[in-house]
């Protein structure tokens, strides 16, 4: 009884604290078309909020970007934990989930599945996977039979929870043709060649949610500058890479984000609780509360075209936006919240640029 009164308390808390922030999004009004994308990369990475990379000396090339690129002040991750999020981002749904255990498995629709229908190529970069038909829950495993899969193993890169199309079956049979790890990818780059859409998933050491604290963890989660330091530099080595490839053209765009925000410094504090669970427009609501809970403020880095333009919006909008974005683009139906209408297109990223339809 008495855990459950604190959890009580603390949902009160937030709903007086952010009550407002949860609102309905009004529709949209009428807007101008986006621009055919030729090509579109995600760069998923890990647990840092706006305020942990902002002012952060070890974040000085993503500071660059976010002075130099489009930068959307007022973004979100959907949910807590990481894995809903990823499935999030590919399907528009978590569908209730709030796990990060990669036995998981989810069977709506995703836009994969999207893209093989309208016959568009799509690629999965996964930095330290072993193989393309690597079906394990992570790499390098030193806990032979682990009976508990949610623990990472200390020496762990790979995470199949941060591979979202791992967790769909009705992928497994394309999948193997369809991911490559980093090395593959940046030789690809190197000869001109990318596919319409890639998702990249850095390993546990570049993406910023480091390896479990313990014997042989290179990059362990409680050195957070070693974290912050490690992803910035591998960003700072590969989006030159993608922007400069023959590939890339004034019509392609990358989206950089984090899944979600950092556990807040004092968790039993109102502002601490209220930045954790900062929603977006399509996070998950508790309906007994009337209040939503969101994956809190991240950063979206938006690079559009052979010359990104600075570009900074206060735009309220969250993982379901990038999903929506990429289908409206491409003519593709919307999937689930990315349906919802107060879930908005990332229009002031492109709406200043002008952008003939079908043009390179």
């Amino acid at each position: 009884m008495a855990l459950a009164a604190v959890v009580v308390l603390l949902l009160i808390v937030v709903k007086v604290v952010l009550g407002p922030q949860f609102q309905k999004p009004k529709t949209q009004p009428q807007r101008p078309p986006l621009p055919d994308f030729t090509h579109v990369v995600i760069i998923m990475m890990e647990n840092h909020g706006n305020r942990a990379l902002a002012d952060n000396p070890q974040a000085s090339y993503i500071q660059q970007l976010m002075r130099t690129g489009g930068y959307d002040t007022n973004y979100y991750g959907v949910t807590h934990p990481s894995l809903p999020n990823y499935v999030a981002a590919l399907s528009g749904r978590t569908m209730g989930s709030h796990s990060d255990s990669p036995l998981q498995v989810f069977k709506q629709m995703t836009l994969a599945g999207e893209l093989n229908r309208r016959r568009l190529s799509w690629q999965i970069v996964m930095q330290s996977i072993p193989s393309s038909g690597f079906g394990g829950n992570w790499y390098p495993d030193n806990l032979a039979h682990n009976a508990a899969p949610i623990v990472a193993p200390h020496v762990a890169l790979y995470a199949k929870k941060h591979n979202p199309f791992a967790l769909f079956p009705v992928l497994n049979r394309v999948r193997r043709a369809h991911t490559v790890n980093l090395m593959q990818f940046q030789g690809e780059l190197a000869s001109g060649h990318m596919a319409q859409f890639t998702w990249i998933t850095p390993n546990l050491c570049n993406d910023m949610h480091g390896q479990s604290v313990g014997k042989g963890a290179a990059c362990p989660v409680n050195n957070p500058s070693l974290l912050v330091s490690r992803g910035n530099d591998f960003l700072h080595k590969l989006i030159p890479q993608i922007l400069n490839s023959q590939a890339w053209t004034s019509h392609s765009v990358l989206f950089l984000t984090w899944d979600e925000t950092n556990d807040p410094t004092h968790f039993l504090s109102a502002s601490g609780l209220g930045n954790y669970f900062k929603p977006g427009p399509g996070s998950p609501a508790i309906p007994l509360f009337h209040i939503a809970l969101g994956g809190g403020s991240v950063p979206l880095i938006v690079l559009y075209g052979r010359k990104p333009h600075a570009i900074r919006t206060n735009l309220w909008a969250d993982h379901y936006s990038v999903l929506k974005t990429i289908e409206d683009s491409w003519h593709l139906p919307y999937l689930g919240h990315a349906a919802n209408p107060g879930v908005p297109v990332l229009t002031p990223f492109f709406a200043q640029i002008e952008h003939p339809r079908h043009a390179n």
